[in-house]
């Protein structure tokens, strides 16, 4: 059962807007509000316990965004899920994610690339509410560790949009096989820490490449794509 989110601190016009913002966008990309579901500015309104003003101006970003979709005389609701826009998301974070390895084997130190040793590990128990967190981890620190603040934020909000398609392929599969995936990145971690850029490179795409397949298979089956 979802929780509902805070009420948001009555601290001033802009706070208010962002803050209601943020917490919408987060509530969308969690699934929270999943995708088709209704969303009204008088039921967000009091949610937050804010004037429609806010919740207003969040909802006209998320449409900008393309989270959210807005229906004449009847509110808002969730964007479904498109493959199409799955894909070329995917395709984008190969090039992205190739690139930030050679970033990291180039400049990373040894140092930086031991903080990537507890991804070696992930509880199998934990797999449902788990492994989304995980896998956002462990790919929002490898983006950190290219040291290219613009590739960074690029690859986080890249992570950040497809999170809505990981939580529906995470959520078909009945029993997760997280020895497999957690093997990827250990492969992975080998080939940065051993400076091994080629590698590296090769293992990145082949990983993401994988995850897209997982991902689009379930989605295709998902009653909330387009």
């Amino acid at each position: 059962m979802t929780t509902p989110p805070s009420p948001l601190q009555n601290t001033g016009t802009p706070l208010l807007r962002e803050s209601a913002y943020a917490q919408l966008r987060a509530d969308i990309l969690s699934c929270a509000l999943p995708p088709g579901a209704e969303i009204r500015e008088a039921e967000l309104a009091a949610r937050f316990q804010v004037s429609k003003s806010p919740v207003r101006d969040a909802l006209m970003r998320l449409e900008r965004e393309g989270l959210v979709i807005s229906t004449p005389r009847q509110g808002y609701r969730v964007a479904p899920i498109s493959v199409t826009d799955v894909q070329d998301m995917f395709h984008l974070r190969v090039a992205l994610e190739r690139a930030c390895m050679e970033r990291i084997v180039r400049n990373a130190s040894d140092a930086q690339l031991q903080t990537l040793e507890p991804f070696r590990q992930f509880d199998a128990a934990q797999w449902s509410e788990g492994f989304v967190g995980y896998n956002r981890s462990f790919h929002h620190t490898l983006a950190a560790l290219g040291g290219n603040l613009r590739m960074q934020n690029h690859l986080i909000d890249l992570i950040d949009q497809m999170e809505r398609a990981v939580r529906v392929s995470v959520s078909n599969v009945k029993k997760g096989n997280p020895e497999s995936l957690v093997d990827e990145h250990c492969q992975l971690i080998d080939a940065l820490q051993q400076r091994k850029t080629k590698r590296a490179e090769r293992v990145a795409e082949q990983h993401v490449s994988a995850a897209a397949k997982r991902v689009n298979d379930a989605i295709s089956r998902f009653a909330i794509v387009s």
